[in-house]
């Protein structure tokens, strides 16, 4: 588990909290909500979303924020399903292209209190049918977001959890989230076309 204190930036309003200047972030990076704050602040949930283009795939990157009044191994098994049953692939084109992961869904969960959160994470990182999940627990009160360990991740789930600390302000320079899972596209394409070569090499000699 990772934690990330994060710093309030000088120009952030002088009653922000890391959920409010995560959202403010989002905006800039362009992301969209059909929700409103005032929604999200009466009804507990809001969700900014963003189109993305991965070599010949569409996809998005979303970010889901549900406020919980209480956090446990459960509640992260069961969003941790739930969230991922909605966003992985469906349809068959969907699933042939899934090896590129397509879909990023962060659930932010926000936790009431002032309590610290010490919830290992890294065992509710999925990937499924093109789809990878990645919980964050946030808990504004005392400036606190937990999030999976950076050292235990790899492939592909690793640059998408360095996208979040660029999101936070944990990381200067921007960072590319899909170039892993592109990368081990064409690689794989190499690698059959390859083999699709050598079969018929063999077939003709």
């Amino acid at each position: 588990m990772q934690e990330l204190r994060a710093e309030k930036p000088p120009e952030s309003p002088a009653d922000s909290d890391p959920v409010t200047r995560l959202m403010e972030r989002l905006k800039e990076e362009g992301f969209t909500t059909e929700q409103s704050i005032d929604e999200w602040k009466e009804f507990g949930e809001i969700i900014f979303r963003r189109d993305e283009k991965i070599s010949v795939a569409a996809g998005e990157t979303v970010f889901i924020f549900t406020r919980v009044p209480e956090m446990n191994e459960k509640i992260l098994r069961q969003t941790s399903q739930t969230v991922v049953n909605t966003y992985k692939a469906k349809s068959y084109a969907q699933k042939a292209l899934s090896v590129l992961q397509s879909t990023t869904v962060y659930h932010c969960l926000v936790a009431e209190g002032d309590q610290p959160h010490n919830e290992t994470l890294d065992i509710f990182v999925t990937r499924s049918g093109g789809a990878t999940f990645i919980p964050v627990v946030f808990v504004p009160d005392i400036n606190q977001v937990l999030y999976p360990n950076l050292e235990e991740k790899v492939g592909s789930v690793r640059p998408r959890v360095e996208y979040l600390q660029y999101l936070l302000g944990e990381r200067r320079e921007p960072v590319n989230m899909h170039r892993s899972t592109v990368q081990a596209f064409y690689i794989s394409i190499g690698v059959v076309a390859v083999l699709i070569l050598a079969i018929v090499v063999s077939m003709v000699t």
